[in-house]
């Protein structure tokens, strides 16, 4: 009996980290650097456990394809953000996840999340990927997006003004008592046409 090839994805689920650029729900379109996939970015603080698991993944995709022996010009997919000039990403690492098709998006009970919640920067996410080396004329290894799990919504996306104040106590719109206009009664049977 012939031995079984070993795949040369490794599949494995994230722990959590805050999404950054996330397309979602549709994908990315209609700028210069745009690349028509469904993608997230996603950090974690460089003190996190599972960055050494996320390049434990990384080296055994790597070894899958080229074995013992990383190539020249290796392209990791995982950045130190320290090394850039995004803020965001400051004391961090991140990598991003890529699809042609649309990932599946559940809450933190695995359930489907309605159309209406869309997962965007700055919220808490976990992924389930596949990474896998390409050897072409670059070499490296990519993640490949599978699902993404909604764990805390940190984003509302409309409301401009609890992103940037977040809530205070004091006067609020909500306690304050509703009024009705008062509605002057009508005795008899006739009416004015105007009034109608």
């Amino acid at each position: 009996m012939a031995d079984k090839k070993q795949s040369l994805y490794v599949n494995f689920a994230s722990q959590a980290g805050i999404a950054n650029y996330a397309w979602l729900n549709k994908p990315d379109q209609g700028s210069d650097f745009s690349d028509n996939k469904f993608k997230v970015t996603v950090a974690w603080n460089k003190d996190d456990p599972f960055v050494a698991t996320l390049n434990a993944i990384v080296q055994d995709a790597a070894q899958r394809e080229f074995g013992d022996t990383l190539p020249n010009g290796f392209n990791n997919p995982i950045k130190d953000g320290d090394a850039g000039d995004k803020e965001q990403f400051s004391g961090k690492v991140y990598a991003t996840f890529k699809s042609t098709r649309r990932p599946s998006q559940v809450d933190a009970s695995n359930f489907e999340l309605p159309e209406d919640v869309i997962i965007m920067g700055g919220d808490k996410v976990r992924v389930a990927a596949a990474a896998k080396a390409y050897n072409g004329a670059q070499k490296g290894v990519c993640f490949y997006l599978d699902m993404v799990k909604l764990i805390e919504k940190n984003n509302g996306g409309g409301n401009k003004a609890a992103n940037m104040f977040g809530e205070d106590e004091g006067y609020s719109i909500a306690d304050a008592p509703v009024s009705t206009p008062a509605v002057e009664e009508k005795t008899g049977g006739e009416f004015d046409i105007d009034e109608l």
